[in-house]
Order: C-alpha cells, then sequence, then structure tokens
C-alpha cells in the first residue's frame, strides 16, 4: 500500500508531477494533430474544435460546483477569481500582449465560439453534426466529480485540470498555426489559457496543500485528480480513433480556410 510522508502537504507534489506525466497530456493525438500526421487536417481539427466545445463551455459550471464545497473564504475567493476571469474579467493586465487587454471584458465562452466559427463550425456544421457521447459523459462525469466534496473537487479542477491545461494547450495551439490560416485573435482563447491557467494551476496546488492534512484528504484529493486525468484521456483516444476514420485529403498541403468572425 502508497505510504505518504509524515508531512502530507509533499503528496501534491507527487500527485501533480503524475498528471503531469499522464498520457492525457503526452498523447498520440495530441502529437498526431501538432505534427500534421492525420488523414485530413481540416476536418480533424473542425471535429475537434466542435467536440471539445461541449466540455469547455460548462467550465464556470464545474468551478462553480467546487466554490459550493468550499470551506474557507480565503479558498472560495480563489476560485471566484477563475469564474471572473472565465466570464470576461481582466486578464494579465501587465501582460506584454495587447490582444489580452483587448478580449477583456469577453466571456471566454464567446473566444471559443470564435474560434469554431473561425474552423467553419458554423449553423449548417452544427445542423450535419452531433456530440460524440463520450464527451456528453465527460462533462456530466467530471461535472459530479467537482460536485462530490472539496477534497476530490478541488484534485478534479485544479491537478486533474488546471495544471494539464498550458502543456495541453501549446500541442493544440502548434496543430492550429501549422494546419491552418487562422489569425492570432481567432486562437487567442488558447493563448490566453496557457498564460492565465498557470496562475490558476499554482493557486490550486496552494489550497490542495492546504487541505492536504491527513492521509484520507490526500487520497481524496488523488482520486479527483487520477479521475479528471483518465477522463480526458478517454476523451483523447475517441477522438483520435475518430480523426483517422476521416477521408483523406485531395490535397495534402492544404489548409484551412479562415472563414473570419
Amino acid at each position: 500500500m502508497q505510504e505518504y510522508p509524515d508531512f502530507f502537504p509533499d503528496c501534491i507534489d507527487r500527485i501533480a508531477r503524475d498528471a503531469l506525466n499522464s498520457a492525457a497530456v503526452d498523447h498520440r493525438y495530441l502529437d498526431a494533430l501538432q505534427n500534421g500526421a492525420l488523414p485530413n487536417m481540416r476536418l480533424a481539427l473542425q471535429d475537434f474544435a466542435f467536440q471539445y466545445g461541449f466540455y469547455n463551455s460548462r467550465f464556470v459550471e464545474y468551478v462553480t460546483a467546487v466554490i459550493e464545497n468550499a470551506s474557507t473564504e480565503k479558498h472560495r475567493k480563489i476560485l471566484a477569481g477563475n469564474v471572473a476571469e472565465e466570464k470576461g474579467g481582466v486578464h494579465e493586465p501587465g501582460h506584454p500582449d495587447k490582444r489580452f487587454a483587448g478580449v477583456s471584458g469577453v466571456p471566454h465562452s464567446e473566444l471559443y465560439n470564435r474560434f469554431q466559427i473561425a474552423l467553419g463550425i458554423d449553423d449548417e456544421y452544427r445542423s450535419a453534426a452531433s456530440p460524440a457521447e463520450t464527451v456528453l459523459l465527460w462533462r456530466q462525469q467530471f461535472l459530479a466529480l467537482c460536485q462530490l466534496n472539496e477534497y476530490v473537487g478541488i484534485g478534479a479542477i485544479g491537478i486533474g485540470t488546471e495544471l494539464l491545461v498550458s502543456e495541453i494547450y501549446s500541442k493544440l495551439l502548434a496543430a492550429i498555426k501549422s494546419h491552418t490560416a487562422l489569425s492570432a485573435e481567432q486562437y487567442i482563447f488558447f493563448d490566453l489559457h496557457s498564460v492565465c491557467d498557470k496562475e490558476h494551476a499554482s493557486q490550486i496546488l496552494l489550497i490542495s496543500k492546504d487541505l492536504a492534512v491527513n492521509r484520507q484528504a490526500c487520497e481524496q484529493i488523488e482520486y479527483g485528480a487520477k479521475m479528471a486525468v483518465q477522463m480526458r484521456l478517454i476523451f483523447w483516444d475517441k477522438m483520435y480513433e475518430r480523426a483517422l476514420q476521416f477521408p483523406g485529403e485531395a490535397m495534402p498541403d492544404d489548409n484551412i480556410v479562415n472563414y473570419g468572425y
């Protein structure tokens, strides 16, 4: 049986390392998107943008569920700051990238919608496509995880999610930049989250260490983190399977058209 150190907050560092080294971060689907190693990059990226949106669109609901279980005002305030940013709060006011200031006041859901539209996810696409059962189950089960209790919820939203986002989104950004004609403004959702979620992860790691006062707390935080990682991994597996089934492109070097928004 795993033995935790006498100083229980140290278990958080181990759980975080395991999450960062997991296949949810280093996945063949992400590598294939980044390297253009899929039969049809246009359709694969459109499918990603459409399907991931079903999970991503409820992010405020996930964090709100964790806030409702938080036992201290300090922790609720930290998490509420995350929600405020998602709803369009000020983003990195001192950051040299002026685009971030330009999207202050714009909900992140709207930024993601702009990304989808730029890839051609319009009304016609939406009427012809349907969400995969995998992503619908992911968002349902992830919300339930966030609602369970403060330990499991923090593990899920923090170590199992926010901590991984900057690593995952760096690969997605590489794919978008290499295999589409989208402008920086059209994929700013991913640039923004690559920066702000590092700070969110740092803050939630501190919350996790505050909560990790005994073996039971550590195990519950670890459970939340591992379940969140596993859900994302299952989603990547399904997306890779779907991407391999698309018909090959007539012109391999043909980039996605910049549809604008």
